[in-house]
């Protein structure tokens, strides 16, 4: 008996454009992640500016003042695109195409910066201030395939399956960049210079993957709803956002804790190739580092980050059946998590905390964290489903703004704890040669700071999150069917369905 073939949007070709278009999107991400140690260790902009520590200072204070106006400005981008018209190629679509070109332009120009332009201060913020911008701007129109989702069924099962294949996307995306300091180790051991391989390896990376996200997004069907919000004015109004910020409770308790939660995550994949580098890898007499010992540890650090991802999209839909409902399991990952935090700093205060045991913990701690990232997409949804239920009006990608915002806000916060330590010791690093060049006897002092970013800090946040979510959210599994059925049943009214969605191309 032949198998029946799967239907919209479970067929293998919306599958792979799920499973393609988030690529240059995460390579943004990751790049952006990267980027404190670039600029710091890579980029040249202290031997070019002729200040020690200058590159630590810029590093920390550029990155959270462009994040807090990218933050800002998400909604106004988020409201462009919830107003747009609906378009038989699909509105969602259009601006994810948009948001790859401006995610490649502006990686590029953060990775490759022109000698004339690091040698001056002022320039130097001008153009890195730019192309972060432009990379931000394409990762707000960019982000596409979870309203694409939001549109196209609310059958949790389904979604489970979308959210999965889209996080294995996210996940195969990274595998370079997982493996960024080693290769650049490699390559630019064999040519001289490791910020030019850097530049390199990035600008690479951005080309690549541009041409899969483009072929993602035209694999993609999005639903075409003829009549969708047609009561209401074309453009979102400053009262209906108000509105929305006023009603949609679930989604302000589910931003807020993932906030916090990512603070922890944050701060110890911040600093944990930094603390490998100068605690298992360099000698603090003479700022000397073992790169080839660096390269080996960074690699099984990326390992250890990468199987726990290729492990939870298969685990998700039967955690989920275990835990019964989204937010159970979501907090009982940041419990895992805060334990796992945890055991890394009373490890290091025992004096037993080894690179094995480092690595050990730390996947320990990427399992539910992996699980958690999923997760982070499924409760957006339904907070997006929620505000569509009660509103009236499909808002999706203002709803993923706030998200983004919260999101973004994390990561500001998790950038600047760790950027301010740094640039308080004036570290410095010699991008020829890998080694410190700044004052030796603050290693030490640096070693203990990072000590406490890796473990106490994080362990706190994640249980914080626990308890938000625990006592405070409150979409019940009845509330739940309820919704997801009204919603299906004005989707059908609004001209949706499997004729809306084979148009949609």
């Amino acid at each position: 008996m032949s198998r029946q073939k799967k239907k919209y949007p479970e067929d293998f070709k919306s599958l792979a454009g799920f499973f393609f278009t988030p690529f240059t999107a995460t390579m943004g991400t990751m790049a952006a992640s990267y980027y404190g140690l670039f600029l710091t260790d890579y980029a040249g902009i202290d031997s070019a500016l002729g200040k020690t520590g200058f590159a630590a200072a810029f590093a920390t204070i550029f990155i959270i003042l462009t994040r807090i106006v990218d933050a800002v400005d998400d909604p106004l981008q988020s409201w462009i695109v919830d107003s747009a018209k609906e378009r038989k190629f699909g509105k969602y679509r259009f601006f994810g195409i948009i948001g790859i070109i401006l995610i490649t332009v502006g990686t590029v120009m953060m990775f490759a910066i022109p000698g004339f332009v690091k040698g001056n201060a002022v320039t130097l913020t001008i153009w890195v201030a730019i192309g972060y911008l432009v990379l931000e701007s394409g990762s707000a129109f960019g982000l596409v395939a979870t309203p694409i989702m939001q549109k196209a069924t609310t059958e949790p099962t389904v979604r489970s399956k979308i959210a999965a294949v889209m996080r294995m996307g996210s996940v195969i995306a990274a595998i370079p960049f997982l493996f960024y300091v080693p290769l650049i180790t490699i390559i630019g051991s064999g040519t001289g210079n490791l910020g030019q391989a850097a530049t390199s390896i990035t600008v690479m990376f951005c080309l690549v993957f541009c041409g899969v996200s483009f072929l993602g997004i035209m694999l993609l069907k999005e639903p075409y709803r003829e009549n969708v919000n047609k009561k209401f004015h074309k453009v979102i109004s400053f009262k209906e956002i108000g509105t929305l910020i006023k009603t949609d409770v679930p989604l302000w308790v589910h931003t807020i804790a993932l906030f916090i939660g990512g603070l922890g995550g944050g701060l110890s994949g911040g600093v944990l190739l930094h603390y490998v580098k100068w605690e298992f890898c360099a000698n603090l007499t003479t700022g000397e580092v073992d790169l080839v010992k660096f390269a080996a540890l960074s690699s099984v650090a990326s390992i250890i980050t990468l199987i726990p991802n290729f492990l939870c999209p298969f685990i998700l839909t039967p955690l989920l059946k275990l835990f019964k409902t989204p937010d159970r399991l979501m907090r009982s990952c940041y419990l895992i998590m805060a334990c796992a935090f945890l055991s890394i700093f009373v490890g290091n205060g025992l004096g037993l905390l080894s690179p094995p045991l480092l690595f050990v913990i730390y996947f320990i701690a990427m399992v539910p964290s992996g699980v958690a990232a999923m997760m982070m997409v499924l409760l957006t949804v339904e907070c997006a489903d929620y505000a569509e239920y009660k509103l009236g009006r499909n808002m999706t990608a203002m709803v993923n703004s706030i998200y983004n915002i919260m999101q973004k806000g994390s990561s500001i916060v998790g950038s600047a704890i760790p950027g301010f330590m740094f640039a308080i010791i004036g570290y410095s690093v010699n991008e020829a040669t890998g080694a410190y060049a700044g004052e030796l006897s603050n290693l030490p002092n640096m070693l203990r700071g990072m000590n406490v970013l890796m473990g106490p800090l994080p362990a706190v946040f994640g249980i914080v999150a626990f308890l938000i979510y625990k006592f405070f959210y409150k979409i019940t599994p009845e509330y739940r069917k309820k919704m997801a059925e009204e919603l299906a049943r004005r989707h059908a009214e609004q001209g949706e369905g499997a004729d809306g969605a084979a148009e949609a191309n």
